[in-house]
């Protein structure tokens, strides 16, 4: 069993809804850059290496990040979603074993302690893929997760795409993958953009890995507010204001 680890940090977006010609994950939350919450936490998890996605304005992202130890980049030049964003780093990693996990440069609050008993049991049981899971009173623009009678994972269905019945659920998708690699890839380039927005989405690869009788696993929990993400100027200035007070 290969326990090797790396990380993959999405953050090539614009963050159009900031209002601001900054890359996104370069806003400030209390004097620092969002995606150096992110990249501090994911170095506590000791990885081998990680790879930060940039596209928007990356030359700024990359002035502001190249000091990190062991972090490489991949380029988003056209912003096709998710899934098309961590095929990015494909020609970095498709000669490797072991798993990666997917963050996000603009989800500040996510913590290590958190991350690391789960990326302990993805490991442990050799699973395939292991997705994390929350649950909020109002989920509204996020995919949520369809379960089966049991408790088992169906699939995960963006909020453009849910029914009425689908939209109420509670429980949704932050984003957050760990992967077997390079098992990732196979699935990654099967995705196809049959969807409202006509972009390739990391979500579909749960229904696709399950084709493939990938061994996969969803795990909640409990701190939703680790695993919100700033979209928005108002959005950061709330985060700001609840973490100083």
């Amino acid at each position: 069993m290969n326990n090797e680890l790396r990380v993959i940090i999405l953050a090539a977006g614009k963050g159009t809804r900031m209002n601001s010609a900054l890359p996104k994950v370069l806003h400030k939350l209390n004097g620092k850059a969002l995606v150096d919450f992110v990249l501090d936490e994911s170095e506590l998890l000791n990885p081998l290496e990680t790879i930060l996605v940039v596209g928007f304005k990356k030359e700024q992202v990359i002035s502001h990040t190249e000091n990190r130890i062991n972090l490489k980049y991949a380029t988003q030049i056209e912003q096709l979603g998710t899934g098309h964003a961590v095929l990015q780093t494909e020609e970095l990693l498709k000669n490797n074993k072991g798993h990666i996990i997917i963050l996000y440069g603009d989800v500040p609050n996510i913590k290590a302690s958190t991350l690391r008993p789960i990326i302990d049991e993805h490991i442990i049981n050799n699973r395939d893929l292991t997705l994390i899971t929350a649950e909020i009173d109002d989920p509204s623009g996020y995919g949520r997760i369809i379960r089966d009678k049991n408790g088992n994972l169906l699939k995960i269905v963006e909020e453009k795409d849910c029914d009425d019945d689908e939209r109420k659920i509670k429980e949704w998708n932050p984003g957050i993958y760990i992967f077997k690699i390079p098992n990732v890839f196979e699935v990654l380039n099967n995705i196809k953009s049959n969807n409202a927005s006509k972009e390739y989405y990391l979500t579909d690869v749960i229904e696709l890995a399950q084709q493939s009788n990938m061994q996969i696993n969803a795990i909640k929990i409990a701190n939703s507010n680790e695993v919100i993400g700033i979209n928005t100027a108002d959005q950061l200035e709330e985060l700001e204001s609840w973490t100083t007070s």
